[in-house]
């Protein structure tokens, strides 16, 4: 299994090309351990609505983004959207980030980057993603992609777009 998987990662990437997976798709499987050292799997979050985002929490975008996230937790859970947030920082660093911030959502350590390569977040730069983020429904399939936008407006379009997918 071991070999398997960067074969995969290295399949997504030829065939995604670097771009964002397009809204239609099923949001690839994934396990990876959280701020309490717990594994977590994209698949604990069927049945709800799951924002899968990507941050660099040591950049003063990731740490405006995650309180913004953190601001609207509660009113992102009343819509039954749950969070995901994953970044290349180590489940030690996920944690003190947390504490700090006072985020109870699960923050996801993928030092690796297969995770982030396969969904198109990495970037140029080492250890760095993109400010990108997926929009889940409840069965799995990836509605949305955000990409590059400013940490409000980014909570804006999540809360009409989440909206608006519910009353079709």
């Amino acid at each position: 299994m071991v070999a398997v998987a960067p074969a995969i990662v290295m399949i997504s990437i030829i065939v995604n090309n670097g771009k964002p997976i397009e809204p239609g798709k099923p949001v690839p499987e994934f396990v990876l351990r959280n701020q309490d050292n717990t594994n977590v799997s994209v698949s604990d979050f069927k049945g709800h609505w799951c924002l899968v985002y990507f941050y660099n929490e040591s950049r003063a975008e990731g740490l405006i983004q995650a309180r913004r996230l953190r601001d609207n937790y509660n009113a992102f859970r009343s819509l039954d959207l749950q969070l995901i947030g994953i970044s290349y920082d180590s489940v030690s660093s996920h944690h003190e980030f947390a504490e700090k911030l006072g985020i109870t959502h699960p923050l996801l350590s993928d030092p690796e980057g297969d995770v982030i390569q396969e969904y198109a977040a990495h970037t140029s730069m080492t250890h760095m993603t993109k400010n990108m983020s997926y929009l889940v429904d409840e069965a799995g399939i990836i509605k949305k992609v955000y990409l590059d936008l400013s940490p409000d407006e980014q909570v804006r379009a999540i809360t009409s777009d989440v909206q608006q997918f519910k009353q079709l």
